[in-house]
């Protein structure tokens, strides 16, 4: 019965770091998808989607790992420690914030389906909990993974950890500002002050919110469903702007330069009027005015 235990442990172990390394990289993508660095070569339909697929694939392993531990012979797991989180009574502390954490993934996957309904702004709110829950999964292995050697259990969750800090606080609204800051001061060196114009063909526009994403103080989902933005657009909001056109699925932004200068029009010349005077009439020519003959006189 112990060598059973240990095997249905060691397969929801396998399936567990799968599923932690899973999330890790769907936060990761997700972290990179806000920051606009994975839209330089691919659309952004596309890292989207690969977002929401590692999403999806990590948290059905990790419900698979809980639920995998039923199966044990010994019954050190039951249904409600899966369910109700500090259930447990051989792990309470380490079980149960894994429970709280699948919990939360769970919540925020299931919110994709509803985020229009939402709003963007709602709806971005509710997917920062993704970060909260992975700060519970790190404690999780932490104090649960007792399938490795303590010095590389502590060394690769926390150095995953320690990468996705570091990644978050360039997302953060004091990282924008300062690179915001360093971008107007090379615009201002180099010449750069060009308002935009833009126009949002309403017909086309999928209220996805991609666009407020890219550049929250131009565009703003409304509460009813409509979309307000910025008709025009400073120099420093320029390159939040030119992302929030590359990412619109239904390419409905389009954006047009203020005119610095003006050309006239060419000034049309007369048109050249025929003669009217007398014409003279070259000599030798054998034309003149006739003379008179004697029978005309």
């Amino acid at each position: 019965m112990r060598n059973a235990q240990q095997s249905v442990h060691l397969v929801a172990a396998t399936v567990g770091f799968l599923s932690l390394f899973l999330l890790w990289l769907a936060v990761l993508w997700g972290l990179m998808l806000r920051n606009g660095w994975a839209q330089s070569r691919i659309k952004h339909a596309t890292v989207y989607g690969i977002h929401q697929t590692i999403a999806l694939l990590g948290v059905m392993l990790g419900v698979v790992h809980g639920f995998t531990q039923l199966a044990g012979p010994m019954g050190t797991v039951k249904l409600v420690d899966v369910v109700v989180p500090f259930t447990n009574p051989y792990d309470p502390i380490g079980i149960g914030v894994g429970v709280i954490a699948m919990e939360l993934f769970v919540a925020c996957t299931l919110s994709v389906l509803i985020q229009k309904k939402l709003g963007y702004t709602r709806w971005r709110a509710l997917h920062a909990f993704n970060y909260v829950a992975y700060m519970f999964l790190v404690g999780h292995v932490l104090l649960s993974g007792s399938d490795m050697a303590a010095g590389v259990r502590w060394g690769a969750v926390l150095g995953s950890f320690v990468i996705t800090v570091l990644l978050w606080l360039t997302t953060t609204q004091w990282y924008l500002n300062w690179r915001q800051e360093r971008t107007n001061r090379r615009n201002d060196r180099v010449g750069v002050g060009d308002e935009l114009l833009v126009n949002v063909d309403g017909n086309r526009c999928a209220r996805f919110g991609f666009c407020e994403h890219e550049a929250p103080k131009v565009f703003a989902l409304r509460g009813d469903g409509r979309l307000a933005y910025k008709a025009t657009v400073p120099p420093d909001l320029a390159n939040d702007v030119i992302r929030a056109v590359e990412v619109c699925p239904a390419r409905a932004i389009q954006l047009h330069r203020t005119a610095t200068t003006v050309v006239t029009q060419k000034k049309e010349e007369p048109a050249e009027q025929p003669l009217t005077g007398p014409t003279r009439i070259p000599a030798g020519s054998g034309a003149g005015p006739r003379r008179r003959s004697r029978g005309d006189r």
